[in-house]
């Protein structure tokens, strides 16, 4: 009996000694509070090793005075399950002795008494701060890019779907801009991975310098490209703001190693709703403008969003206005003969699709068929052309007029669809058109990217009785090879060489090598874009085929053109430029700018429906009490139902116009218009002297710099416009 007890007793003893070893040395604090008494019974010399206090120290303060204070609140608020007799596992951080942070776990489990009330709580604290730092450094790894420490495409894409949310429930906008390095490739294809590493570390450090400002996110979206998010701005304009302030931001070299680099960056931006009202949607719109800024010459940036400036704004209407245009029976054609060089006879023409847009008039082609490549409305649209000049040949035959050969642009899209040959010939049969008195133009370009398809279509074309040309001639690589290879008809020589002629012996010498070689060829050679009498003197000397331009007849409608099939012969006449002369209709005097001011124009009204948008940049070239004289490369209609605002800074003052276009001239893609003002007898009287000052002050010296004269930074812009 006694040898149990005594055996009871040495069990006893050990399993004391095993509880008060673990009790002694877990680093953990184990301790037990009395609530009535508000004080510690227990804790364990674990919670020195949590807290950096020992036991002494513990009973004589109060737990929540170590708590962080920015997690004090919640902690109250979870404790108050305890009084429920719940038992509660939380985490939160502390401060210890030493003055660091620690994030604990604390699990508390509460003692009520016999009425239902809690006497005691007993806990275990535990430090968990490297497990916290260990989770919070894999969710950086997960959400970050490890070269540049950037945010990375899973953060992006996250983020956006969280704006997107918050801005469909507060109907806000935010905007999303692309952006890549130039040439990038080449820097680590000649240079190493390693420099290029690093030009993408110090591009992101300078970047992130400058767009230090709230609600942004910048991240790395893989390889040079990049994407940041702007939201909560209040200028319309201000995604434009911010996309210059990174293009100028490339204007400083980077030195790595021992390279000095100079990079310039390209910017795409889309903006939310108007672009789209998903991620995947914004992300698209983005990217397409960032390829269009890459296409329009690097270093510069793209806008897709119609909230932001004037031409992206009409970009998005038409690109609307598209999808409908040929049901609408908006699409008309016009053609421009080809004459005989020698005799002036027309011996072909060319025929060009135009677009009557209800809103904004007369839309060029360069306008219109881009945004139809981008979204498949090309081939449509081109099926429509063919056809439509297969229908005015059978109309002119019925007539008994002497009919020539028509030339058609095919687009390259076309060309690689697999009904394209039998479209074709349908369409031929069906109008009964002969396949000789058609002519498809292809330009260097389609030859090149798609050679074997290519080369298949115009032989089938060939076999069909269809003439081919080959357009824009010595734009594009202009590879011998490709005259030698393809059944090739006729070569339309660019104007961009023609212009120059009789000024550039470069471009006459070139212009003459390529005379000489289609003739050797056996191909017929077209001029384009002959406008004056010396260049055609010229071509006519070198024996070149066939003119085409407004030397001869710019493209008219269908009723002036069946006049021309009628008497076969032009003659040359020197164009003269459909311009009003203004300055006989003016009411006022205006002040003529020896260098242009610059100026933002944005759009208020159109059709007396109200605009929010951005400011597109213009130069002003007079300027008068009753209106301006603008230069801009937007298109837009001469209409009174059209209301623009045109700002800019005279005499150390930010002036506000308003007006109206009444007359346009283009030359070379850019525009001049003249503006007429809308304005009150007040604003009237008070622009009326600041004019008057203005004047007397320029005509004493033309070179003041207290007004937005174009200085050297935007002379590049002024070529530009020239």
């Amino acid at each position: 009996m006694l040898t149990k007890r005594k055996v009871a007793e040495n069990k006893l003893v050990e399993a004391e000694e095993r509880f008060r070893n673990i009790y002694d040395n877990l680093e953990v604090g184990i301790w037990s509070f009395d609530v009535v008494k508000n004080k510690f019974l227990l804790t364990s010399p674990g919670v020195k090793f949590v807290t950096g206090y020992n036991t002494e120290e513990m009973r004589e303060m109060e737990w929540e005075s170590i708590i962080h204070p920015d997690d004090l609140s919640d902690y109250r608020q979870l404790r108050g399950k305890l009084s429920h007799g719940e038992s509660l596992t939380h985490t939160y951080r502390i401060i210890s002795k030493q003055g660091e942070i620690k994030w604990v776990q604390d699990q508390t489990i509460p003692v009520l008494d016999k009425a239902g009330d809690v006497k005691r709580l007993d806990g275990i604290v535990s430090d968990i701060t490297f497990l916290k730092k260990s989770k919070e450094k894999i969710t950086h790894l997960a959400y970050h890019d490890y070269l540049t420490d950037l945010s990375n495409k899973r953060m992006f894409d996250e983020k956006m779907e969280e704006i997107i949310q918050t801005s469909q429930r507060n109907n806000q906008n935010f905007s999303v801009l692309y952006l890549n390095l130039d040439r990038f490739k080449q820097i680590n294809e000649r240079l190493g991975h390693v420099i290029g590493d690093k030009l993408l570390q110090q591009f992101t450090t300078r970047l992130d310098r400058k767009l230090k400002m709230t609600n942004y996110l910048f991240a790395r979206l893989g390889g040079d490209e990049f994407g940041i998010l702007l939201w909560d701005f209040e200028q319309p304009d201000f995604p434009v703001t911010i996309a210059k302030r990174i293009i100028d931001s490339m204007k400083l070299s980077f030195i790595i190693d021992e390279y000095e680099l100079f990079v310039t960056t390209s910017v795409g931006i889309s903006t939310f709703p108007i672009d789209g009202q998903t991620k995947e949607e914004l992300v698209k719109k983005a990217d397409a403008a960032l390829h269009r800024a890459k296409e329009m010459g690097k270093n510069n940036y793209q806008i897709y969003s119609t909230l932001l400036n004037i031409s992206s704004f009409k970009q998005f209407q038409l690109e609307r206005d598209l999808y409908k245009a040929l049901d609408q029976k908006e699409f008309f054609l016009q053609f421009q003969p080809r004459v005989e060089a020698s005799s002036g006879k027309m011996v072909s023409a060319e025929a060009l699709v135009r677009w009557a847009n209800p809103e904004w008039g007369y839309v060029s082609p360069r306008e219109f068929i881009p945004i139809a490549e981008e979204n498949g409305l090309i081939l449509p649209i081109g099926d429509w052309v063919f056809r439509e000049v297969c229908n005015r040949i059978s109309i002119w035959r019925s007539m008994n007029l002497p009919i020539v050969p028509i030339s058609i642009n095919i687009s390259a899209q076309r060309l690689l669809k697999s009904d394209f040959i039998p479209n074709v010939i349908h369409t031929l049969r069906e109008t009964n058109t002969d396949p000789s008195l058609i002519e498809f133009e292809i330009t260097e370009t389609t030859l090149i990217q798609y050679e074997e398809i290519v080369t298949l279509a115009v032989q089938q074309l060939k076999k069909i009785g269809i003439r081919i040309a080959l357009d824009d001639f010595g734009t594009g690589y202009s590879s011998l090879t490709y005259l030698k290879q393809y059944p090739i008809d006729t070569i339309k020589l660019d104007r961009s060489f023609v212009r120059n002629i009789t000024d550039s012996k470069k471009d006459a010498m070139i212009v003459k090598s390529m005379i000489f070689l289609a003739k050797g060829l056996d191909m017929k050679i077209v001029a384009e874009g002959v406008e004056t009498k010396e260049q055609l003197s010229l071509l006519k000397q070198q024996e070149c085929d066939e003119i085409q331009g407004f030397l001869f007849s710019k493209s008219v409608g269908e009723e002036e053109f069946q006049s021309f099939l009628q008497n076969k012969i032009l003659k040359p006449i020197d164009p003269q430029w459909e311009r009003e002369d203004m300055t006989n209709r003016r009411n006022f005097y205006r002040i003529n700018l020896l260098r242009p001011l610059q100026a933002t124009m944005s759009l208020v009204s159109i059709k007396g429906k109200k605009v929010k948008l951005g400011k597109t940049e213009i130069l002003i070239e007079d300027i008068g009490i009753g209106g301006l004289r603008i230069l801009s490369h937007i298109d837009l209609p001469v209409r009174p139902d059209i209301d623009l605002q045109f700002e800019t800074f005279i005499l150390n003052e930010n002036v506000e116009m308003s007006g109206h276009i009444v007359w346009k001239h283009e030359v070379n893609d850019i525009y001049q218009y003249g503006i007429q003002f809308v304005m009150k007898n007040k604003e009237r009287d008070y622009f009326a002297k600041l004019l008057n000052k203005f004047s007397v002050q320029y005509r004493k010296n033309p070179l003041l710099t207290n007004c937005s004269f174009i200085n050297e930074e935007k002379i590049s812009y002024l070529k530009k416009l020239q």
